[in-house]
């Protein structure tokens, strides 16, 4: 019997073997593509950058050839200073624009204040009738910290929370995302033996990270609730129930990007929500 491309790469996935120098370096090179200012290239993009590199160079050129000023040497290295300055202004536009929009140390700091006083407070002072609210406004928390670790945008990141029915672990619903997030909630989990998420729970407690869905192939490729299917990365943190410590259900930190939580961001985003993820755990 043939096995599929999907069933390797879990098996791989779950053994979490360490990738060989290639494999490093290849995931180092994909992580910077989608991670850094490389994200934002597009063919309009370009063509735009192309256009106003040949608005700034067009100077020694018509110098040249209409008014003969200078010579054809002089043309080409007038061209390419004016070429390496203006890619150094245009790097650092971008550098700058990146830079600004990510929270400075004090804030993230706000981040770590914010899991310390949700676990001051006992989750059973929570009234029944708000426990749904106070896991939604946690997985806000968990999406906003998620964005200025992994530097996103609002939209591009999604906090979601499943839970299985019950006792049994072969029927699961979305039952909470983060406030703002348009996605279904309670519809059924379908195709549960190829949701990841179902898989990290039957494979224990740790959390687990998806640097890239279409690594596993079409098959991977579905949206589980039937709505439409933007993520290409995936934190999945498997949940336990406080009084059984059975495995309930996981939640899905999930980015439109691949290797948006690649190298220490999943750890750190873990460790620092620690907090946050035993209140929600509480709350179930």
């Amino acid at each position: 019997m043939q096995v599929s491309k999907f069933d390797t790469k879990v098996a791989v996935w779950l053994a979490e073997d360490e990738p060989g120098i290639i494999g490093k370096s290849w995931n180092s090179l994909v992580f910077f593509r989608h991670n850094t200012f490389l994200r934002d290239f597009s063919i309009g993009r370009l063509l735009s950058w192309l256009s106003r590199l040949a608005m700034s160079t067009s100077g020694p050129a018509i110098t040249h050839f209409i008014f003969k000023k200078i010579t054809l040497a002089e043309t080409a290295i007038a061209s390419c200073v004016i070429f390496a300055l203006f890619t150094i202004n245009s790097l650092l536009e971008q550098w700058l624009k990146r830079k600004s929009s990510v929270v400075d140390a004090a804030s993230a700091e706000t981040w770590v204040r914010i899991g310390d006083l949700i676990s001051s407070v006992k989750s059973s002072a929570t009234p029944a009738q708000v426990r749904d609210s106070s896991i939604t406004a946690t997985l806000g928390v968990i999406e906003g910290y998620a964005r200025t670790v992994t530097r996103s945008p609002k939209g591009e990141i999604s906090v979601s929370l499943a839970l299985y029915d019950g006792e049994s672990t072969s029927k699961m619903k979305i039952k909470h995302r983060n406030p703002g997030n348009e996605r279904p909630i309670g519809r059924p989990v379908r195709n549960l033996n190829k949701v990841l998420g179902h898989i990290a729970c039957q494979s224990g407690p740790g959390a687990r990270v998806v640097d890239d869905l279409k690594d596993f192939g079409k098959e991977a490729m579905f949206s589980p609730t039937q709505s439409s299917r933007n993520y290409r990365s995936l934190l999945l943190i498997p949940i336990t129930s406080s009084r059984t410590k059975k495995i309930k259900g996981f939640i899905s930190i999930d980015c439109a990007r691949p290797y948006a939580f690649y190298r220490n961001r999943a750890k750190q985003l873990v460790v620092t929500c620690e907090p946050l993820i035993d209140h929600i755990q509480e709350q179930c």
